[in-house]
């Protein structure tokens, strides 16, 4: 619920700016090329995961960016970001259900064509290559039952072995306002099967289950400096 309310309260708060954006059109000359910083909040889940419950995690995205816009209508924009992923899991072990979060670290490069819908409101697509720079999988990791009581049992360990670098498409809606701030809401859609481990994947092979993809919603605020 927690997501979902999330969600709609940025969508809400993308959709004023928007309005706002395009009634305070101004006569600036929107061309030019320039640098800027972004971050912000990302929800991601494992789609495919074996046997296991998965929900969106939160986390978080930073980078930087180039753009470069030589008509008012159209804009190439190449990124570097540094974004945490992964997801939310829980699986039955015994009388209980155990819960853990995987962290999957990427340093992602996506490169959109943005398309002007006015001056400010684009919608932005491209492609992202990300190279997977480490893996933690964190929270219960079994049940004790004693006469003496009953426990989780916690733990944490590397599983960056478990997964692989990624390939997606990515496709939003952003807000280039003319004082440099920049807004935008992008979902990334991971193609390539980031499955890792051999033994999981025969199952998935044996039983048609296909592969392990990252999905990714990203909201984003940022500054093109330069304007």
């Amino acid at each position: 619920m927690r997501t979902t309310y999330t969600l709609a309260a940025l969508g809400c708060i993308l959709g004023l700016t928007v309005g706002t954006a395009q009634a305070q059109r101004s006569r600036h000359d929107v061309t030019g090329t320039q640098f800027g910083a972004k971050g912000g909040l990302t929800l991601s889940v494992l789609d495919g995961q074996i046997n296991t419950n998965s929900e969106y995690k939160p986390d978080f995205h930073l980078g930087g960016f180039l753009r470069w816009r030589p008509t008012p209508s159209f804009a190439l924009q190449p990124e570097l970001v540094y974004s945490r992923q992964g997801a939310k899991n829980s699986f039955p072990a015994g009388p209980v259900m155990l819960e853990t979060k995987t962290t999957l670290s990427y340093l992602n490069v996506p490169v959109l064509a943005k398309v002007y819908l006015g001056k400010v409101v684009n919608l932005q697509v491209g492609p992202q290559f990300g190279l997977l720079l480490g893996g933690r999988e964190k929270g219960q990791i079994g049940y004790r039952q004693s006469s003496s009581g009953n426990s989780f049992i916690e733990g944490e360990e590397d599983v960056k072995e478990e997964f692989k670098s990624d390939v997606a498409i990515c496709g939003g809606i952003g807000v280039d306002l003319p004082g440099g701030l920049l807004l935008a809401a992008r979902l990334n859609y991971g193609f390539t099967n980031i499955e890792n481990n051999e033994l999981r994947q025969r199952a998935r092979d044996a039983f048609g289950f296909g592969g392990m993809h990252n999905r990714t919603f990203e909201f984003s605020i940022g500054y093109a400096f330069g304007q």
